[in-house]
């Protein structure tokens, strides 16, 4: 009697246990290095990719790493790949994306491919530091490398074009502010 009573007690505790765990888990928009299949399995093995989506009003810019930026128009959706993590993945995450000091989390909204009535609600980390700077043409591979992974080849040249529009924005708005560099020599070195 008394093992029917541990058996049943067991079984009813492992039936709640995956609900509980559910409600542990977030969903997390990546749009930069976190977009990658392999670096996420090094980094958060417990991930598990929703899939290919956009995150809602923002735009993606650089500032020699991913950032986005929110924007009030609906054009601007930036392409990611939506993950369902669990508290140590967060925590992963929280030290690469260097949170809070570098980064912070955003409540963002997105929708999975071109569907936009698949609705998801999660995170995404936006930088702390205002400011553009292009970024290096690995990091930027590993960007595009990750997105392609999770889409349709059909969307390929979208995401390439995406990319490169926020490169050449950087590019320019960091060419704009870049300070003249001081001449150095003269009296003072004499």
């Amino acid at each position: 009697m008394l093992t029917n009573v541990v058996i049943n007690t067991i079984y009813i505790l492992n039936q709640f246990q995956p609900k509980e765990i559910l409600m542990q888990k977030k969903i997390y928009f990546a749009y930069g290095a976190n977009t990658n299949k392999q670096a996420m399995a090094r980094r958060c093995p417990k991930a598990k990719p929703i899939g290919a989506g956009h995150i809602v009003n923002y735009k993606l810019k650089f500032n020699n790493v991913a950032d986005i930026v929110k924007v009030e128009d609906h054009i601007h959706d930036v392409p990611c790949v939506i993950w369902e993590i669990t508290p140590d993945c967060e925590k992963a995450l929280d030290r690469f994306e260097g949170f809070p000091s570098l980064y912070r989390k955003i409540d963002v909204e997105g929708y999975i491919g071109c569907q936009y009535n698949t609705d998801y609600k999660g995170f995404a980390y936006k930088m702390n530091y205002s400011g553009f700077h292009t970024p290096s043409p690995y990091y930027v591979k590993g960007i595009r490398d990750g997105l392609k992974g999770f889409w349709d080849e059909f969307y390929h040249d979208d995401i390439d074009a995406h990319i490169d529009q926020a490169i050449i924005k950087s590019f320019r708005q960091s060419e704009r502010f870049t300070v003249q560099p001081r001449m150095v020599g003269g009296k003072q070195w004499r």
